[in-house]
């Protein structure tokens, strides 16, 4: 496979954004903040830690946010709109690893939505990340090859 990464790196802009969104996200939240977090704040500085600790990556298919928000700007990929201006796609999402416990430090990652999507709760983190993410990640560069022209 060729390497996706070396052009869709994370830098502190990203992060600054991103930790902007989340607090605004989880504070106004309907369902509340997730479970294991003190405050909004507290979840959005674990998250910018776990896009760090992540590379940028979805946890499952390892496969650049960058890049994925790339291929949906370019309209190559598409995204699920969601009330307002919303999209889920062109950000990581808060993924319970085990979808039966609870929103914590310990049980969560960052997923890419399609993933996150596709897990659910019908897979084991385990299962997914050996029988559908290398095929989600294949995806993904096939649609890079779009992108690059070739």
């Amino acid at each position: 496979m060729m390497p996706i990464e070396a052009d869709f790196k994370i830098d502190e802009s990203y992060l600054a954004d991103e930790r902007k969104r989340v607090i605004k996200l989880f504070s106004r939240s309907k369902h509340g903040l997730a479970g294991g977090f003190a405050d909004a704040p507290a979840l959005a500085d674990w998250w910018n830690n776990q896009i760090r600790l992540q590379d940028g990556k979805c946890a499952y298919c390892e496969t650049p946010i960058r890049l994925i928000e790339e291929l949906i700007n370019r309209e190559i990929l598409a995204f699920r709109a969601v009330r307002g201006e919303g999209r889920r796609g062109p950000r990581l999402e808060l993924e319970r690893l085990d979808a039966s416990g609870p929103y914590s430090s310990k049980n969560c990652a960052l997923a890419c939505y399609y993933c996150n999507n596709d897990k659910s709760y019908i897979y084991s983190a385990e299962d997914y990340r050996i029988y559908f993410a290398p095929a989600k990640r294949a995806h993904f560069e096939s649609l890079l090859k779009k992108l690059s022209g070739n």
